[in-house]
Formats: structure tokens, sequence, C-alpha cells
């Protein structure tokens, strides 16, 4: 079962790399004119996967919008950096740090949260948070992987010069592992499952520090302004399909598993650790008087700053539309 999923993963990624050469030029190259449909740009991780199951059932067709599976996280992030995707599934710490960089866009909605998704895996020899000394640990260097180590080693009474940082896409994270050139993994589904898989074993998680790291679709500001009412059925299509999810769980959980190329309890294992906002909490989040993401944010924000993430302050209230319940709402 898993030498089929890792055979699986990597012609996706195959697939995947050589669909990013084409669509970057795609990309750069469409007209933002209404007709064209929205480019969302995404990456691999399960509290994703109703973007697609939307597109596949029918709710999200290609003439409204195409989505780019891109191979990682760091070419989503700057792939919306470059204006090559309208809309780009990102972390709320990669959010702050596009508004550092100037960056104009609005949070459409918030995807996910996860409660134990995000993982430090460590190889067997590695029992505990104290054992990370003088250890290498692999990392995406991108503001999610390096606000992760710091969180880790924070937890573990540790210095970033008590540890050897290895830079590492999440891709090869397995190969890795296998080869013996990491001692610790900090990473997520997909990749969590499949080192717990090869012998790994989580000794952090995302779950020891709540309300810290959101999913999120982003959109950016000329093209919420422009097309708002293509960008608010995105939206609402995207808890159509939630709503779907709770109604036919047995077909949605189908349909995912076989996308991700994993059996059905593959699949709900890797949500077991992962928290997907219905429409009221959304509306609790990123709309009324005092939207909920303030709090959790601005934490970031300072976490962030003391780490050398962000170079100023800034302030998620940017990216947010204070009518955003009059677009969300069916």
């Amino acid at each position: 079962m898993v030498t089929a999923r890792l055979k699986s993963l990597s012609s996706k990624l195959r697939l995947s790399t050589l669909l990013l050469l084409l669509s970057v030029g795609l990309l750069s190259s469409c007209s933002k004119e209404s007709h064209e449909p929205l480019r969302i740009a995404s990456s691999p991780w399960p509290g994703y996967e109703p973007i697609y199951l939307a597109r596949d059932i029918g709710y999200l067709p290609k003439n409204k919008a195409s989505i780019f599976e891109l191979p990682s996280s760091d070419i989503t992030l700057e792939s919306f950096r470059n204006h090559s995707a309208d809309m780009a599934t990102l972390t709320l710490d990669e959010a702050l740090d596009l508004l550092a960089g100037g960056v104009k866009f609005r949070i459409l909605f918030v995807m996910d949260g996860s409660n134990g998704a995000d993982a430090v895996m460590a190889s067997p020899q590695v029992k505990s948070l104290a054992d990370l000394k003088g250890k290498r640990i692999a990392i995406e260097n991108i503001p999610l992987g390096v606000y992760m180590l710091s969180r880790t080693l924070n937890a573990a009474k540790l210095k970033r010069e008590d540890v050897h940082v290895i830079p590492s896409a999440e891709s090869r994270q397995l190969e890795m592992y296998k080869q013996d050139k990491a001692d610790a993994f900090i990473t997520f589904d997909p990749f969590k499952t499949q080192l717990a898989a090869l012998g790994a074993h989580a000794i952090f998680d995302s779950s020891q520090i709540p309300n810290e790291i959101f999913d999120l679709m982003l959109v950016h500001e000329d093209v919420f302004q422009a097309r708002r009412q293509e960008v608010c059925d995105v939206a609402r299509e995207w808890f159509h399909t939630l709503n779907y999810m709770k109604q036919s769980p047995a077909d949605a959980t189908h349909r995912i598993s076989k996308r991700l190329g994993v059996s059905t309890q593959e699949y709900q294992t890797m949500v077991g650790g992962i928290s997907t906002p219905t429409l009221q909490d959304n509306l609790r989040l990123l709309s009324t008087k005092h939207p909920a993401i303030i709090t959790p944010a601005n934490n970031l924000v300072q976490v962030m700053l003391k780490e050398g993430q962000l170079k100023q302050q800034v302030d998620i209230r940017m990216a947010l539309d204070a009518d955003i319940n009059t677009c969300i709402e069916p």
C-alpha cells in the first residue's frame, strides 16, 4: 500500500512539475477579462481537498475556475506573489508575509485550522524534543516551516545553533528518511502519514499550539474588486461542497481518497488533525465588529517578529472585508 502510494505521489509530482512549467506560461498570459476562468493556485494538503471536490462534482466548473495543483507550498506562495494566480490557498503566516511585502489581497474564507496535522516527525532514536539537540532537522524553507521550527525549538528549550537545519522540499522527505539524511522532519499531511508508515513518530504537533495555523483562500485585491461576483461564487461553492461532504460522506470520501491515491482510512487519518470552519465559523472569524482571526493573527505576528520572519508590524485587518458576509453567505 505504501509502495503504491509512493508511486502515485511520485507520478503526481512529476506531472505537477510538468504542468507547472506549462501553466506558468499560460497563467502569465491569461487575460483578466471576466470571461476567463479565475486562476486558483494550490498545493498538496488534505484541508484543500474540498476545492477539488467542488470541481469534480460540478459545483465549480472549469469555465468558472481553473485550479492549478502545484508541487509545493512555496511555489504556490510565489505564484500568488507574482500575480500568476488570481487566488491561492495559503497559510496565515504566509498571508502575513505577503502583507509585509506590500501585496494587496483579501481573505475570502478560512479553509481549515491545523490541530495536529502539522508535526515534527522523528526517527525512532529521537524519542523526545530534548533528543533533538545536535540532530538534523529537515524543513521546507517557507514561513510555515520556519515558524514550526521556531515553535518546536521553543518547546524543546533549544536554540537554533543547537540543531542542524536542512532546507528540503516536502516531496523529498520520504527519500531523505529512507537514506538517513535527517533525524526529524517538520512536515504535514500527506507526508506526515507517509513518514509514519515508514516508522517515524510525532514528537511535536500543531495541537500543542492551537489557533496558530490557519489555511486561507486569498484573492488579489484588484481581482476581488473587478470580479467580486465570480470570486464570491467560489466562496459559496466551497460551503456548498462542505454541505455535500456532510450529506454524502461516503461518496465524498471515496472521491477524495481516489484523487489523493490513498485508502479511505488513510484519508480519514490525514484529516483527523484538521478542523474545517463552517460558514458560521467563518463569519465569526472574518466579519462582525471584532473578527476572531485578529487575536491569533496578532499573536502570530509577534512570534514572527521575534524570530526575524517579519521585518515590520502588519495588521491582518488590511486583508479583511467588512461586508464579507454578503459575499460568502448564500
